[in-house]
C-alpha cells in the first residue's frame, strides 16, 4: 500500500502544519526549491481546512 502525502510549497502553511506537530519530510522539487510533504490524515485535512478558512476570513 502506497503512502499518501500532502505536498506543500507555501512556507506559511509548512510552518503552520509543522508547529501543530505534524511530521514532515523534505524534498527538492523540479525548480530546485525545498518543499515539505506531510502524511495525509483526517487531522491534517482538518488543520488545512481551518488554515484556509482563517486566511480567507482575515483577508476580508
Amino acid at each position: 500500500m502506497e503512502n499518501k502525502y500532502y505536498n506543500v510549497s507555501s512556507v506559511r502553511l509548512m510552518r503552520y502544519l509543522y508547529s501543530l506537530g505534524f511530521n514532515k519530510e523534505s524534498y527538492i522539487n523540479d525548480k530546485n526549491k525545498e518543499n515539505w510533504r506531510f502524511f495525509k490524515s483526517d487531522n491534517l485535512d482538518e488543520a488545512i481546512e481551518f488554515y484556509h478558512y482563517m486566511r480567507n476570513k482575515n483577508m476580508k
